[in-house]
């Protein structure tokens, strides 16, 4: 009986390089007639008995990792199959468009990556970050909450006092638009107006980080900047992140994929331990059982014991003073948080042993200060359901930060 062969999986790695090769490297299909490849690396296409080169050797680095560059290029080959030589072809069999937007693409993620590894990611993550969700998260309570004596649009409320380009003008629902033809809602004028403005917000944000990632003679190109930017801006902005990676719906789906996985692992483990006690107790395990008797039985008061209670206390709190102070000698040791971030925050331009101006180290926050504790306080409610222990803590953190001393100052001794 004659069997189909299986079919590939197109997820597989031999896949993924032979969309890639097919793509990004032409030259090296049968329908090629030059010889050469991208990134001005030779390779003799009509050579088949030598093995091809990798992929890395043949395309222009994206990252510093390679395994990372192969993930890329795959998402770059769907993108360019999809919306650039689906039309392009058409108009010139021409194959050097592909590879000097690659050209341009990889310059621009190979400056992006060596920005973000000047990045403090410390305030990024617990004080800018943690910053715009305690802004969300109060300005969200203060239009949802219930008033008596009168009422208001919530999402008008929350624009007003927070407005954002990318998402006004307010949509209204109560003016919705019909169609003639088949009596189905339409799109009304501000919800054409807010995706315009999104549109533009998207082109303008892309266009600006162009400008700062690419080089001078790459930026006088027109046509590459413009394609280049449409497909940040639409394809991966737009259409992957907007219209899919954020949507509530795939949101919902990861949490339930996670959700899912996390539960069999708990099946699992529950099954394993049934196994395990069903082939008999063992030793150990009847020691576990002895302990948890005792301790269930009630201990009776005796003076040993609370002298050893006593003794223990005393212990843990010489070594506490102890390990503070330790930490407080080795404080001074410690690099300057304000030096590593004026050396960082240093551009290439200017002069290095110039003087460091008072507003690169005023954007630095200390770790007391970071607004990740006032977003943390916001979610849990701490300010509404335990006022008086907010507010000594507040007094306390303001009086470590700002008052003389300043211990848990912008690097101070605690900060460090």
């Amino acid at each position: 009986m004659h069997r189909r062969p299986a079919r590939p999986d197109p997820l597989s790695d031999r896949a993924t390089h032979a969309l890639i090769r097919k793509v990004l490297l032409p030259q090296e299909s049968p329908v090629g007639k030059k010889a050469g490849a991208v990134g001005d690396k030779s390779y003799d296409a009509h050579d088949n008995d030598a093995p091809p080169p990798p992929i890395d050797e043949l395309l222009p680095p994206l990252t510093s990792r390679n395994d990372v560059d192969l993930q890329l290029y795959a998402f770059l080959a769907i993108v360019m199959r999809d919306f650039v030589q689906s039309w392009y072809s058409k108009i010139t069999p021409d194959e050097s468009f592909v590879s000097e937007i690659l050209q341009i693409v990889a310059h621009c993620t190979r400056a992006l990556e060596q920005r973000i590894r000047h990045v403090d990611l410390e305030n990024l993550v617990l004080n800018e970050i943690p910053e715009i969700f305690d802004r969300h998260i109060t300005i969200y309570r203060a239009t949802h909450a219930q008033h008596e004596t009168y009422q208001v649009d919530a999402r008008e409320a929350y624009h007003a006092l927070w407005p954002l380009p990318l998402l006004s003008p307010v949509p209204t629902a109560d003016s919705n638009q019909y169609d003639d033809d088949g009596g189905g809602a339409s799109m009304t004028t501000t919800q054409q107006q807010q995706l315009q403005n999104e549109e533009a917000y998207r082109q303008l944000l892309v266009q600006a980080v162009l400008s700062i990632l690419l080089p001078t003679e790459d930026l006088e190109n027109p046509c590459l900047t413009a394609l280049v930017g449409q497909i940040f801006s639409e394809l991966i902005i737009g259409n992957v992140i907007a219209k899919k990676a954020a949507q509530p719906w795939l949101l919902y789906e990861a949490i339930c994929i996670a959700s899912r996985i996390v539960g069999q692992r708990r099946e699992e483990a529950q099954t394993r331990k049934i196994s395990l006690r069903r082939a008999g107790p063992s030793l150990g395990q009847q020691q576990q059982q002895q302990q948890q008797e005792q301790h269930r039985q009630p201990k009776a008061w005796s003076v040993q014991g609370f002298f050893l209670s006593i003794i223990q206390f005393v212990l843990l709190f010489i070594s506490t003073v102890r390990g503070a102070f330790v930490l407080i000698t080795m404080s001074s040791s410690l690099p300057s948080r304000i030096a590593e971030t004026d050396k960082e925050g240093v551009p290439s331009s200017t002069d290095v042993h110039s003087t460091p101006s008072p507003a690169s180290s005023a954007s630095k926050s200390p770790v007391l200060a970071f607004k990740a504790w006032t977003c943390l306080s916001s979610v849990i409610e701490f300010q509404t359901r335990m006022p008086w222990l907010s507010g000594l803590l507040s007094l306390l953190q303001f009086g470590m930060t700002r008052r003389p001393g300043r211990l848990a100052g912008l690097d101070g001794v605690l900060d460090r």
